[in-house]
């Protein structure tokens, strides 16, 4: 298993980073004062069967990180390398007054390839995470593999979000994602999604702070989420701004 990690701390009124990684790299972007921005670069082609990674994301109190993936991310499978499944999980603990946004480029199943995904969070008072995730059965042309994915969120009050997708390309489920190849999601905790134009989406206001938005489709640059999202990040920097001059 490689492990990736990516911490942040308050030091002073600026911010210290703590990054390593072999198999997904974290590089430095930018930093200016407590806010830093990391990109998440693959140290090679990945995922292959076996190949497992593990990101250990942590923000400290008051910091904000922006994580960026540069280049999606291919689940292969290949018949001389076994069929063991390749594993992608990501935990992520924010302390209070911390924020995380993490835009997340397609994880793409090829028809061979079996992936057990999984993100866990751990929101602390006042923290707030936003993320984009989409995944994709199948390249061009292809049913996709197989594909398990859990995410679990909680606050100080308890759990947040509990979610799992199974599914598997050449068996399309109905009421599942029936025929559909792309699931893309934006994910908002620890505070809510203001109103957005829903054509096209399925809109969920949690019972805590959170809001989700899926779209389901056949095609990852036909959903109408990537206008939803660089809107609620322009969103969550003004608020950043804001919250810095007072």
């Amino acid at each position: 298993m490689s492990t990736t990690i990516v911490e942040v701390a308050p030091r002073g009124t600026d911010a210290a980073y703590s990054l390593a990684g072999e198999l997904i790299v974290p590089r430095l972007v930018a930093r200016r004062r407590r806010r830093v921005e990391v990109a998440l670069v693959a140290g090679r082609a990945m995922l292959l069967p076996g190949d497992h990674v593990h990101l250990d994301i942590r923000v400290g109190e008051g910091c904000t990180l922006d994580l960026v993936d540069i280049g999606g991310l291919v689940v292969y499978g290949r018949p001389d390398l076994g069929d063991e499944p390749s594993g992608w999980h990501a935990a992520i603990t924010l302390a209070p007054g911390a924020r995380l946004t993490w835009e997340g480029l397609p994880t793409v199943v090829t028809a061979d390839g079996e992936l057990l995904r999984s993100t866990v969070l751990r929101l602390s008072s006042g923290s707030s995470v936003a993320l984009r995730e989409t995944l994709v059965l199948g390249r061009t042309g292809e049913s996709g593999g197989r594909l398990s994915s859990d995410l679990d969120a909680t606050d100080a009050a308890g759990p947040l979000l509990r979610e799992t997708l199974e599914v598997q390309g050449d068996r399309p489920e109905p009421g599942v994602l029936g025929r559909a190849r792309v699931m893309d999601s934006i994910v908002v905790l620890g505070e809510r999604l203001g109103p957005v134009d829903e054509t096209g989406i399925a809109r969920l206001d949690l019972a805590g702070e959170g809001t989700t938005l899926r779209h389901l489709g056949d095609a990852a640059h036909h959903s109408p989420l990537g206008e939803l999202w660089r809107a609620a990040v322009a969103s969550r920097r003004d608020e950043e701004v804001l919250a810095c001059a007072g």
